[in-house]
């Protein structure tokens, strides 16, 4: 699939959004903008490139993101986050392999696995006669260009850039930084191991065997739940060490971004054919079934829709309330305890 771009609104909106973050952390685009959550940057990356190939300067101002601070990004959560279409692991792995080839010195890249038949345009419309040859290793065809060099390091001290502070001081080859972001963030006071595991992007036995060495380090809290384990962390505590006045916000990014792509390929793979409104209706249907489990992870109630015919309505409902996620500013998580509630 050559673009992401849904309708108008879903399309203006998502890529109007994947500019505002990536500004703020550092692509060579001005902005005012201080957004109050924490960013998931492999969630975003794996979100953005696809939006990024309706817009040719954008995913060129990625690639030169990633070419200055891809040695920020996870390339294990890359691989575990969702799962993917060969193409969009493929169009990621071009895209993390240009930034190591064009970083200064340039930084070791895994060899691409050759790409059988002919090479898939990057952006729809554009001719390409001198095709990148990184790009085109991976089977796609790209126009060839130099990195912009306008990207600059993230502000680790900024809520958006949280996580590649904790990534900094905690490593990226583990998954404490997940951790200690997910726990410092949450609006829950104590969560499951398999709701972290989610969040972190790590198997359940890896968050758990590094939730015990953190529980004996003393810098998170376990709490017994009948057969299990539940979890948390002093926020206060965590504040003062890191130098923040409050937490940055939380969003269960992956789930919010991997529910619009769903929606969004959706509508393109339907958007030129002529369907009758049932047939429109049903599609409109599994999509919300497809997508219910991240959708209500989201924090969206997801009413159980008994007939087809309402479902149109009904993903129209959600997607402008995925939408909203993008850019309203929900309760404050404060540093201080309260009632314990179960994630």
């Amino acid at each position: 699939m050559p673009t992401l771009p849904g309708d108008q609104r879903l399309s203006a909106a998502t890529l109007d959004f994947v500019w505002r973050q990536w500004s703020q952390l550092g692509i060579g685009h001005s902005t005012t903008e201080r957004d109050p959550w924490a960013q998931d940057p492999e969630a975003l990356l794996i979100f953005s490139l696809p939006i990024a190939r309706t817009d040719p300067r954008l995913f060129d101002e990625l690639l030169d993101w990633l070419r200055l601070n891809g040695r920020l990004i996870s390339a294990r959560r890359l691989s575990t986050l969702q799962p993917l279409a060969d193409s969009e692991r493929r169009l990621i792995q071009a895209a993390v392999a240009w930034g190591e080839a064009h970083a200064t010195p340039p930084r070791t890249a895994t060899s691409p696995r050759k790409a059988g038949g002919s090479p898939e345009p990057v952006f729809a419309g554009i001719r390409v006669s001198t095709p990148d040859p990184i790009f085109l290793a991976h089977g796609f065809s790209k126009p060839q260009s130099a990195p912009s060099g306008k990207s600059t390091s993230p502000d680790l001290s900024s809520p958006i850039g949280l996580a590649f502070s904790l990534r900094e001081l905690l490593g990226l080859a583990s998954s404490r930084a997940e951790i200690i972001r997910f726990l410092l963030t949450t609006d829950q006071r104590v969560s499951r191991a398999a709701t972290i595991a989610d969040a972190a992007g790590y198997t359940k036995r890896n968050v758990n065997e590094t939730l015990s060495a953190l529980v004996a380090a003393g810098l998170v809290e376990r709490t017994a739940q009948g057969n299990s384990a539940a979890y948390s962390l002093d926020r206060e505590r965590w504040l003062t060490f890191l130098d923040r006045d409050t937490c940055p916000l939380d969003r269960a990014w992956p789930s919010i971004y991997r529910a619009l792509s769903a929606i969004a390929r959706w509508q393109v793979d339907t958007g030129d054919q002529e369907l009758s409104d049932y047939l429109r209706a049903s599609g409109a249907y599994d999509v919300i079934h497809a997508t219910r489990n991240d959708v209500e992870t989201a924090g969206i109630r997801v009413r159980s829709t008994r007939r087809a015919a309402d479902a149109a309505g009904d993903l129209d409902q959600i997607t402008n309330e995925l939408l909203a996620l993008l850019s309203a500013v929900p309760k404050h998580v404060s540093g201080t305890a309260g009632s314990p509630t179960l994630r």
